[in-house]
């Protein structure tokens, strides 16, 4: 077992454990992960599959709503949930395994802990081999020898995610000054304190036969008072309802052209930079000039920059989209639409002399690991979009299962926490081939 396996640690490792340390003088290295709030442990149960076993107190298992979160996804978790127990708990290991558990471990008897830690990830390493067997039996021709990229994430690790934990921390510590949406005051007051910032998430090319550039989606954020960032949900409806959104897109769009010439000079010509451009901001003629007048200006690659937009401004805003297409197209920067369906490949066909790029939504990723979508569907929208010279990225790729389906329907790039998570750096992940087939390997 060479790779690092990713434990979760819940109300958390007692320091005298010292478990990852332990294991890796058994020549098993690992990555200890803890938690100890309930939206901490729901954010990391959104990634089931990235575990490789959970560790839980006994009586914090038992007497809250820990066990309630870990039977949401546990038809989606390979890892093994192992209690850990204080002698003066009368838990006998039956009861535990009654209540979800693999076992039942005393924490003083760290031989038995270790042995039981071994063995269970081990046990998650076949259960994930099986579930990778098991999708891609379903949709792969088994003569299919061809490789396909999959990201690992150098940095996805203790690093990022204490990062994480800590803007988690900030924002729980803010709950009393915020709101689900805030209102224009203090929205205003946030963004006049120089509360905007920018985060970066990589899109990577899934062929490994095609010229391969570093691409980005910009993300906006905003920081409350304490320094916690808040998600666009909780910002962009007011910033849209007060019609701010115009000024906003020209903020976000030369801070990235700005970020991207900086990178592109340092040595990283090939970089690309996704960057939402809102409908509303499509209404003013002056901003879409703006906007071209800055990718013009900027000292970029050609093909540098594609602006997303989502597909009800080729309604709502047909004109400034017909003039911010046109402007992008002079510098050979594309245009990428949101908010597909997989029945739209007539919209494709008709729009194809504007758009570049089409982005899966969640809806359509989740819909393919849970039923709802049907991958014959996903081929012909692929099929359709390759006829016109669109290429598809796959948006929200969170887990493993997607992998073998978005690959044998031909998308071309994917983007998700799965290989990275949103950085203010520009922090791209490392790339290993992986052949599939009959004789398939893993390249690490």
């Amino acid at each position: 077992m060479s790779k690092v396996k990713k434990i979760l640690c819940i109300y958390p490792e007692p320091a005298e454990l010292r478990i990852s340390a332990l294991l890796n003088r058994h020549g098993i290295v690992v990555d200890l992960t803890e938690v100890s709030r309930a939206d901490a442990l729901h954010s990391a149960l959104e990634q089931p599959h990235w575990w490789d076993l959970i560790l839980c107190d006994a009586a914090t298992y038992l007497g809250s709503e820990v066990s309630v979160e870990i039977d949401a996804v546990r038809e989606k978790i390979d890892a093994s949930l192992v209690l850990l127990k204080s002698s003066d708990l009368t838990l006998a290991p039956a009861e535990g395994y009654r209540r979800g558990a693999c076992d039942l471990v005393d924490r003083e008897d760290t031989d038995h802990l270790l042995m039981v830690c071994e063995r269970e990830i081990r046990n998650a390493v076949v259960r994930k081999q099986l579930r990778e067997v098991r999708y891609s039996a379903a949709v792969f021709d088994p003569e299919l020898k061809a490789g396909f990229s999959v990201a690992t994430v150098n940095d996805l690790s203790r690093s990022m995610r204490l990062r994480h934990a800590e803007e988690a921390a900030a924002a729980g510590a803010s709950e009393a000054l915020s709101s689900p949406v805030l209102d224009q005051d203090r929205l205003r007051a946030l963004i006049d304190a120089g509360g905007l910032t920018l985060e970066y998430q990589p899109i990577v090319s899934f062929r490994t036969n095609e010229d391969h550039r570093n691409m980005f989606e910009t993300l906006v954020r905003l920081k409350d008072e304490s320094g916690g960032l808040l998600m666009p949900d909780n910002f962009l409806p007011t910033l849209a309802g007060a019609g701010w959104m115009d000024k906003i897109d020209l903020w976000i769009f030369r801070q990235a052209l700005s970020v991207l010439e900086e990178m592109q000079s340092g040595g990283a010509p090939d970089a690309i930079l996704f960057v939402n451009v809102a409908t509303e901001t499509l209404h003013s003629e002056q901003t879409v000039r703006a906007l071209g007048a800055f990718a013009s200006a900027a000292h970029l690659s050609p093909g540098s920059v594609v602006a997303e937009v989502r597909k009800a401004a080729f309604d709502d805003a047909r004109d400034g989209l017909m003039r911010l297409a046109a402007l992008l197209r002079s510098r050979q920067h594309g245009l990428l639409v949101e908010d597909l369906k997989l029945e739209d490949c007539a919209f494709l066909e008709a729009n194809s002399d504007l758009i570049t790029h089409v982005k899966l939504s969640r809806a359509i990723t989740q819909g393919l690991v849970e039923g709802r979508a049907s991958q014959s569907a996903l081929n012909a929208f692929v099929r359709c979009a390759h006829k016109e010279g669109v290429r598809v990225i796959a948006l929200a790729v969170d887990n493993a299962e997607l992998m073998p389906m978005l690959f044998a329907a031909g998308v071309d790039a994917i983007q998700g926490n799965f290989m990275s998570m949103p950085n203010p750096d520009l922090v791209y992940p490392s790339v290993r081939h992986i052949e599939t087939g009959p004789h398939a390997h893993d390249a690490d």
